[in-house]
């Protein structure tokens, strides 16, 4: 059974479940928009729709079941990567002279991927509806975390996350707080989306490698088994995605550098000619890298903003620069925000 709290707006705040897994529910009624957080399983958005043209978009790839999230080996919807978006070789790092050894978690088994959070359970600190839309509060701190994980990242943080829904865009603000006296809090950050593609079967997009995609970036990373192993290098012209192009056939597994700037926003996405819809993904000046995935077999694509490259954290050891790893310093906080947007475009 699902209960909701609305105001004038349209704006809807709600409880349900998914296979006996509690969500919360963020809705708007006026333009037909909804997204549902699993907050229990790394506050995964395992659904977000949208209405156009008076039809309704599924614009994630959902999850199968909590079970299937919960191990890890599917993941689907908004994973949240933190303090390590990609891979930590060999599942260690030093920081300020001590050696920590993260769960391997990765594939392989040899790395981690993706931090602590991918399967951790979110508190929900407030929730509501204001001129801004419907929103909810989420927040986390290392009591909430497994012990393996806490034991490979002891650092004392409380996390909140708000996710806004209002029209055709899902918000997400992050908010990291020091908590340690006398600790820096180092860091780094990422959003995984599974983007359905196409969004709609037809002539024009039958499958997602006639949708085009976008990524404002001039610069990708060498890298081996999803490691950078040297200094981001001028993209290719089958990698480079600074203007929108189709998708193609090939797997795209790719860590991108040197990022433009629209204002405030980088802005990169994906288009699906059929529907005529495009799916836009706005990070402010936390985004340092972009991630272009596309996983065999799967009709998704993911376009993920990171603040820093995979590995970031082992950086200075392997002799490499523009980590940008993130240091908060002994009680302060960091804040950044991305916007996911789908919108109608010209040009079918």
């Amino acid at each position: 059974m699902e209960q909701r709290a609305s105001n004038q707006s349209g704006f809807q705040i709600g409880q349900g479940e998914w296979q006996a897994e509690p969500v919360v529910i963020l809705s708007d009624r006026t333009s037909g928009s909804e997204a549902r957080i699993a907050y229990g399983i790394g506050a995964n958005c395992i659904g977000w729709s949208v209405t156009k043209n008076q039809q309704v978009y599924e614009i994630l790839e959902a999850p199968l079941s909590p079970p299937d999230l919960k191990s890890g080996k599917f993941k689907a919807g908004i994973p949240i990567l933190w303090p390590f978006p990609g891979r930590v070789r060999d599942a260690r790092y030093r920081f300020e002279g001590k050696e920590y050894k993260l769960p391997v978690t990765d594939k392989g088994g040899v790395h981690h991927i993706h931090g602590v959070l991918i399967k951790a359970a979110w508190k929900i600190a407030s929730q509501g509806t204001g001129p801004e839309g419907s929103y909810v509060d989420l927040r986390i701190t290392p009591e909430d975390l497994d012990e393996d994980m806490r034991a490979g990242y002891p650092f004392d943080f409380a996390l909140t996350l708000r996710l806004t829904l209002a029209g055709p865009s899902l918000t997400y603000t992050l908010r990291v707080d020091n908590r340690s006296a006398d600790q820096p809090l180092p860091f780094g950050y990422g959003l995984h989306p599974y983007f359905r593609a196409p969004l709609a079967v037809s002539n024009l997009t039958p499958d997602r490698s006639h949708c085009e995609v976008r990524i404002p970036a001039a610069k990708r990373w060498p890298a081996t088994g999803g490691l950078p192993d040297g200094a981001p290098e001028p993209v290719s012209p089958e990698d480079d995605f600074q203007e929108w192009r189709p998708l193609g056939a090939s797997h795209f597994d790719h860590m991108y550098s040197d990022i433009k700037f629209e204002g405030d926003w980088s802005v990169a996405g994906y288009r699906d000619p059929g529907a005529g819809l495009q799916v836009l993904v706005k990070a402010d000046h936390l985004c340092h890298d972009w991630v272009l995935f596309t996983q065999p077999n799967r009709p998704s694509i993911c376009i993920e903003p990171y603040s820093c490259p995979p590995n970031a954290i082992n950086f200075e050891e392997e002799n490499l620069s523009d980590s940008h790893l993130l240091v908060v310093a002994p009680g302060q906080s960091w804040q950044g925000q991305v916007v996911f947007e789908v919108s109608e475009y010209q040009g079918i």
